[in-house]
């Protein structure tokens, strides 16, 4: 049996990478006294995985984990015996029991949501004027960072849709991306080309990933929580 756990990676955690991210999870796996499961040989650890790593910087809103545990732990249990022994900025916020035959989290990755949150200024009242424009071109190529290095990428493709509106503190972006073979648009860089396309530097902001999606009935995209069991 694997838990699927859905966690808050609050503000004060958003400049922590994901292996500090991970050996915290474990930490408190380890404290909490949880039946979980660990590997074989010689140095054993907690078989945590994840669903698909956060981007330094970004806020964590339903952010998702998978650890194999005893039969018998209910998810219940699991969330309250986590939560107890983690720091507020890291807690547990939904929790569900799934067989071994459930698919893992990082193969059901389709893509995802996330909110961009501009701050009052000039460079965000270009940045805003400029969104419907910049969402309505059919392309956009721009350095993608990949593991061969900085490559020219069609960014326009990972946006399946997008809207902004006028909030008392500035503009909130909402955006949902789609994830490719090829890898995923990190919302930063999205950012960084909708700034360019303005005219102006990047304005104050903050970013949250609202959701992990994956795809549901239908072809549509779904927060991956929801998913169906076989």
């Amino acid at each position: 049996m694997r838990m699927m756990a859905v966690f808050e990676k609050g503000e004060t955690l958003r400049y922590i990478g994901h292996l500090d991210l991970m050996r915290t999870v474990q930490r408190a796996l380890r404290r909490s006294g949880l039946p979980v499961k660990y590997s074989n040989g010689f140095n054993p650890h907690i078989r945590l995985s994840f669903a698909a790593p956060l981007s330094v910087g970004v806020v964590g809103r339903r952010e998702l984990m998978e650890v194999p545990v005893e039969d018998g732990l209910s998810a219940e249990q699991f969330q309250t015996t986590f939560n107890a022994v983690s720091p507020a900025c890291l807690q547990v916020v939904y929790a569900r029991c799934v067989s071994d035959e459930f698919p893992t989290l990082m193969s059901l990755v389709a893509g995802s949501r996330y909110t961009i949150r501009l701050y009052r200024s000039e460079e965000a009242d270009r940045a805003a004027a400029a969104f419907e424009d910049f969402m309505a071109l059919e392309s956009y190529v721009a350095n993608r960072r990949t593991k061969s290095g900085e490559n020219p990428c069609d960014i326009r493709p990972f946006v399946k849709e997008g809207s902004i509106r006028k909030t008392d503190e500035g503009y909130e972006i909402s955006l949902e991306t789609v994830t490719f073979a090829s890898g995923a648009l990190k919302p930063s860089l999205w950012l960084e080309c909708l700034c360019a396309f303005a005219g102006c530097e990047k304005p104050h902001h903050i970013i949250y990933r609202d959701a992990i999606l994956a795809l549901g009935a239908g072809e549509q995209l779904i927060p991956m929580e929801e998913y169906p069991h076989a």
